[in-house]
């Protein structure tokens, strides 16, 4: 995701008890009531960035493609419990290769209401779906596989609405974003209380030496 600094107003006494816990013990609920490792899962960071956008924007319905341990999920259904509003759609057909371990946690947390499960793959599931105001994709992390999600997505997507990805490090999930941004009418959402995004050294480099080739005659005809 592209924000790591904690959203101003928030801490994690705003997240679920259980999903605190689980950071704090490296564990997350199976459905047989075991005590698993926690893995896969988005930062304590991330999972307050969630809420904050849920918080802010107060979406009706909502879509998450992938469940795994459910540390986003839980993040994003307490913003629409404590907005008292909202219903969030969550697909994920390999549920049981993390033994529920997603719908667990969503049942010990008490935010079952709030969620629409669906074992299904995006395909199955997104053209069925009401207008959504917020998507947020954390499944394969595949070129074709995460452009098919936000095409799909984008279908159901209303306007202002926001598309999340997650793992911005992977040059998949980069390349799709460029894509959006370069060929599509989206633009980089900022939550209004959050800090200013960090960026990436690397795409700070680029920056630096973007400068420094525009004060060169002819540069732009010679280099990208």
């Amino acid at each position: 995701m592209g924000w790591l600094k904690t959203p101003v107003g928030y801490s994690t006494a705003n997240l679920p008890p259980l999903l605190t816990e689980a950071f704090a013990s490296g564990k997350a609920w199976n459905m047989a009531g075991l005590r698993v490792p926690l893995h896969s899962n988005i930062a304590l960071e991330e999972a307050l960035t969630l809420y904050k956008v849920i918080r802010e924007i107060k979406p009706r319905a909502s879509a998450e493609v992938g469940l795994a341990q459910g540390i986003s999920t839980l993040a994003i259904l307490q913003g629409l419990a404590d907005n008292a509003l909202g219903v969030h759609h969550v697909m994920d057909p390999f549920q049981d290769q993390f033994e529920n371990a997603g719908l667990s946690m969503v049942e010990r947390a008490g935010l079952r209401e709030r969620i629409c499960f669906h074992r299904k793959f995006p395909e199955e599931v997104f053209p069925h779906l009401p207008p959504l105001q917020f998507v947020f994709v954390d499944a394969s992390h595949l070129f074709d596989l995460t452009m098919l999600e936000f095409v799909l997505a984008d279908k159901k997507i209303e306007l202002n609405g926001v598309i999340a990805f997650h793992d911005m490090w992977m040059p998949s999930l980069r390349k799709v974003v460029r894509y959006i941004l370069q060929n599509r009418s989206y633009s980089i959402y900022r939550p209004s209380s959050l800090n200013v995004p960090i960026v990436p050294t690397g795409i700070k480099l680029k920056a630096i030496i973007s400068k420094i080739l525009q004060k060169i005659p002819f540069a732009g005809s010679i280099l990208r």
